[in-house]
C-alpha cells in the first residue's frame, strides 16, 4: 500500500525499489515524506541573522539513505514566507518552528529534519498546521508587531511618488469618461513609451503588478472616498442643510436615484455637492421582527413607492452621520410618490426626523421640521404645458413640430435635399440649420425649436414642397399645406415671444446657487414682461414672415383674406387667453406657504424700514416654531435689527440677496452673525431651502456619459465612485493624491508598504 501511494506520487520510481530504509513519513499530512540526509552544506542564518542549529539530521547516512528530492522549488516562495528555508539538495525548513521546538503532527519534518515534497502546495499546507500557527503567534508576542516579515526580512517598500503616479493615470481617465479598467494597464504601457516607467516602479514580484481589476476598483474607491469625506465633514459643520433627490432609468434599465445637497460653509457660502447615487429598486429588506410573505418581499423589491424612497434616504441620512436636527428642507421633482400630503415620500422622512429627535426625559424639547419643496423648473414647465393644452391651434402647432422633426430626422436624403435648398439660397435667404426636436421632457427645447423654425421657415417649405413635387411624398404636401396657414404662422409668433421669456425664467431657476429670494423676484419680473406680450400686435412680425415666403414662391393662406382681421380674431381668441393662463398657473404654481411666507417678510428690506414690528415677530415666532429656534431671542432679535436697519441708511443693503448675503457670512467678515445670531441662523435656512432639482438632472445627462451601452454592467458602487469623481472631483491638479494613497495603504495590512512622507 506505501509503496503504490509513493508510485503514484513520484511517477519516476520503479515498483521494487527498496524504502524500508527509508524515513519518509507516509501517514504526514503536510509533506508526506520527510527525510533527513547527510550532506556537507554551508551554515544557515535565521531571520535574525543567528546561525541556525545544524541542518542534518543525525542518524542520516548519505550512503544508506539515497532518496530523490524533487527538483522545482522557486525563491518567489519565499518573498512572503520569510520563516521559509530551503537548503540544496535536501529539503525545506521552517525558522519559526525550529525556534521554538514545533514539530507539525509530532514528526521532525520541517524542524529538525526536511521536507522533500518541494511543492508550493506542501508550502501552503504547513501554514495551516496549528504547531506553525503557535509558532506565529509566539513571534508576534515577542517582537509586538503585526507582521513577521517586519522582522525577518527587511520591507520592500513602494514609493509615495511611484503610487501618487499611477492613482493620478486613473484619476485622469475617471474624470473624462474613460473606461478605467480597461485602460489604466494601457495608460501606464504609454506611459513607460514616453519615458515614465511607472509600472515597473509600482511592481513588486511577479504577482504584485496592481493592474488587475481588485486592485483598480480599490484606487477607485480611494479616490472617491477622499471627495466623499471632505464632502460629509463640510455638511456635518454646518448648521443648516438641505437634501435633493430625483430618480431616472439607467441604460440597463435600474432605477437610480441621485442625491445632492445644498448648506452654509463656514465662510457663509451656499454650496452645492452631489452626494450619492442608489438603485432605488434594489432590496431594502423587511423591518426587524416581521415575517415577510412573498408580496411583501415583491413590494420590497420592485415597487419604486413612498417607503422605498424613504427607507433610501433615511439609510443615507443615517450611515452618514449627517444630522436630523440639522436638516431643514427636502426638495424633489413634484410627483404624488414624493409630495403626497398623507403617504408621500417627503412626509415619511419628516416622521422620520421628528422621531429621531424625541427625547422622553425631555418633553419640552424643540423638534426640527425639513420643509418639503417641489422643484420651480418643474412647476415653471407644468405651468406653461398646461396653459397651452387648452387651446386646439397649440396642440395642433406642436404636432406640426413633431412631425416636421420626424419627417427630416429619420431621413438623410431629405436632410440633405434641405441643407441643398439652404446652399442654393443661401444668398437671398441666409438661412441654414435644421429643425429641433421639440421634445417636452426637455425644459428648454420647444421655445429653441420654435426660434429656430422661425429662422429657417422659408428653406423648410420649399424643400418639403421640392419632396411633394420629385417624390410625390403626401407627408410633405400635408405639412406644406398646414405650415403655409395663417394661424401656423401666428401661433409660431406668438411662442417666439412668449417662449424665450419663460425659458429666461427657466434657466434662471436651474442655476445651483439661486434661492428662493431670487426665485420670488425673477417670478414676479417675468410676470410683468408676460402682462405686456399680451397687449403686443403681431401683425407686423406676421407680416414680414408672409413677405419673405411671397418673395420665394410661397403663397400664406389668411382665414379672412385680410391680415388685419385675422391677427386682431388670433389676439382675442388665443394670444390674450394663452398668455393670461400662463400668468394665472406661474400664480397657483408658485403660491407661498405660511413658512415662505414668513421667510418673505422678514427678509424683506422693506418691512424693517415700513413695517410693522408686531407683524415681523408672529412671521418669527412661525419660523421658530417649525425650525426649532427659541421664539423669544429671536423676537427680542428682530426688534432690535429694524433699528439697526433705520440707521444703517439706504446705502447698508443695495439688494435683497446683499441683505441676504449680509446675515450668512462668517463672523469674521460680518457683525451680523455675532449681533444677531438666531436672525443669521434663519437666513441661512432660508438660503439653503432648495427651490429646484436642476442639479439632480444634470447627474443624469452625466450618468449616461459613464454608463453607456458597452458598460451596461457597471455595478452601483463603481457607478458612484465614478459619478462622484465626475462631478466633483477638483482639477487634476489639485485632486490631492497623496491622501487618497494613504487612505489606499490603511485599507488592509499589504504586503508592501507605501513610504509615506
Amino acid at each position: 500500500m506505501a509503496q503504490s501511494r509513493i508510485t503514484r506520487f513520484f511517477g519516476k520510481r520503479s515498483a521494487n525499489d527498496d524504502i524500508s530504509n527509508s524515513d519518509c513519513s507516509e501517514d504526514d499530512p503536510s509533506e508526506n515524506a520527510s527525510c533527513s540526509h547527510d550532506r556537507n552544506r554551508p551554515t544557515e542564518l535565521d531571520g535574525s541573522g543567528d546561525q541556525l542549529p545544524s541542518l542534518t539530521h543525525p542518524g542520516a547516512s548519505s550512503s544508506s539513505k539515497k532518496l530523490k528530492i524533487a527538483q522545482g522549488f522557486s525563491h518567489t516562495w519565499k518573498e512572503s514566507r520569510p520563516w521559509l528555508i530551503y537548503v540544496e539538495k535536501e529539503g525545506m525548513y521552517c525558522t519559526l518552528c525550529r525556534k521554538y521546538n514545533k514539530k507539525p503532527f509530532g514528526r521532525t519534518s520541517w524542524n529538525t529534519t526536511p521536507s522533500v515534497r518541494i511543492r508550493l502546495q506542501t508550502v501552503k499546507n504547513h501554514e495551516e498546521t496549528a504547531e506553525h500557527k503557535d509558532s506565529v503567534k509566539l513571534e508576534l508576542e515577542l517582537v509586538h508587531t503585526k507582521n513577521v516579515s517586519e522582522v525577518l526580512t527587511a520591507p520592500q517598500d513602494i514609493s509615495t511618488d511611484a503610487m501618487v503616479e499611477a492613482f493620478r493615470c486613473l484619476y485622469f481617465l475617471c474624470k473624462n469618461d474613460i473606461a478605467h479598467t480597461t485602460n489604466f494597464p494601457k495608460l501606464l504601457e504609454l506611459e513607460k513609451v514616453l519615458g515614465n516607467d511607472i509600472l515597473s516602479k509600482i511592481k513588486k514580484g511577479n504577482n504584485a503588478k496592481y493592474t488587475s481589476e481588485t486592485a483598480i476598483q480599490e484606487f477607485l474607491q480611494c479616490l472617491s472616498e477622499v471627495i466623499e469625506t471632505d464632502i460629509l465633514t463640510e455638511i456635518r459643520k454646518s448648521d443648516s442643510y438641505a437634501l435633493m433627490f430625483d430618480e431616472t432609468t439607467d441604460v440597463s434599465v435600474i432605477e437610480q436615484m441621485v442625491i445632492h445637497c445644498r448648506f452654509i460653509d463656514p465662510s457663509g457660502n451656499l454650496c452645492v455637492r452631489y452626494l450619492k447615487i442608489l438603485d432605488a429598486l434594489a432590496k431594502t429588506g423587511v423591518p426587524h421582527g416581521h415575517e415577510a410573505d412573498m408580496n411583501e418581499l415583491d413590494d420590497t423589491v420592485i415597487t419604486l413607492n413612498a417607503d422605498t424612497i424613504c427607507t433610501k434616504v433615511v439609510n443615507f441620512i443615517e450611515s452618514s452621520n449627517l444630522s436630523y436636527e440639522t436638516l431643514r428642507g427636502v426638495g424633489t421633482d413634484g410627483a404624488a410618490v414624493m409630495t403626497g400630503k398623507k403617504n408621500g415620500a417627503v412626509k415619511k422622512i419628516v416622521e422620520r426626523q421628528q422621531e429621531k429627535q424625541t427625547d422622553d426625559h425631555n418633553p419640552n424639547k424643540l423638534i426640527n421640521k425639513a420643509l418639503g419643496q417641489h422643484c420651480a423648473a418643474h412647476k415653471l414647465n407644468l405651468a406653461a404645458k398646461q396653459a397651452g393644452s387648452e387651446f386646439s391651434v397649440i396642440q395642433r402647432f406642436k404636432r406640426v413640430l413633431a412631425q416636421l422633426h420626424n419627417f427630416y430626422s429619420r431621413s438623410a436624403v431629405r436632410s440633405s435635399g434641405l441643407k441643398s435648398v439652404q446652399e442654393i439660397l443661401k444668398r437671398t435667404l441666409q438661412e441654414t440649420g435644421k429643425v429641433n426636436n421639440p421634445s417636452e421632457t426637455r425644459w428648454l427645447a420647444l421655445g429653441e425649436c420654435t426660434l429656430k423654425l422661425r429662422d429657417i421657415l422659408t428653406s423648410v417649405v420649399i424643400s418639403l414642397e421640392r419632396e411633394t413635387v420629385e417624390r410625390a411624398d403626401p407627408t410633405a404636401a400635408g405639412l406644406v399645406n398646414l405650415m403655409t396657414r395663417f394661424e401656423f404662422i401666428a401661433t409660431l409668433e406668438l411662442l417666439c415671444q412668449v417662449l424665450p421669456t419663460v425659458n429666461r425664467l427657466s434657466a434662471q431657476f436651474q442655476k445651483s446657487q439661486i434661492d428662493f429670494c431670487a426665485v420670488k423676484i425673477a417670478l414676479t419680473a417675468t410676470t410683468a414682461i408676460l402682462n405686456q406680450k399680451a397687449a403686443m400686435d403681431l401683425t407686423q412680425d406676421i407680416s414680414v414672415i408672409g413677405q419673405k415666403m411671397e418673395s420665394n414662391g410661397i403663397k400664406l393662406k389668411y382665414n379672412s383674406g385680410n391680415l388685419i382681421d385675422d391677427v386682431n380674431h388670433f389676439k382675442e381668441k388665443t394670444q390674450v387667453p394663452f398668455i393670461e393662463k400662463v400668468v394665472e398657473n406661474l400664480h397657483v404654481r408658485f403660491q407661498d406657504t405660511d413658512i415662505m411666507t414668513a421667510f418673505s417678510a422678514i427678509f424683506s428690506r422693506e418691512n424693517y424700514r415700513n413695517g410693522e414690528p408686531e407683524q415681523l415677530c408672529q412671521h418669527v415666532e412661525t419660523l421658530c416654531e417649525h425650525f426649532a429656534i427659541p421664539k423669544a431671542k429671536a423676537t427680542n432679535e428682530v426688534k432690535d435689527f429694524m433699528f439697526y436697519v433705520t440707521a444703517a441708511g439706504e446705502d447698508q443693503f443695495v439688494t435683497q440677496d446683499d441683505f441676504l448675503q449680509n446675515l450668512t457670512m462668517s463672523p469674521d467678515t460680518s457683525i451680523y452673525s455675532t449681533s444677531f445670531p438666531l436672525l443669521a441662523k434663519l437666513a441661512r435656512i432660508y438660503r439653503v431651502l432648495p427651490p429646484h432639482t436642476a442639479d439632480c438632472e444634470r447627474d443624469f445627462s452625466k450618468l449616461k456619459l459613464i454608463k453607456t451601452d458597452i458598460r451596461n454592467r457597471m455595478g452601483e458602487s463603481t457607478l458612484d465612485h465614478l459619478l462622484r469623481i465626475r462631478t466633483e472631483g477638483p482639477p487634476i491638479g489639485e485632486y490631492p493624491f497623496e491622501n487618497a494613497v494613504k487612505l489606499w495603504s490603511q485599507k488592509k495590512v499589504r504586503r508592501y508598504k507605501i513610504r509615506l512622507k
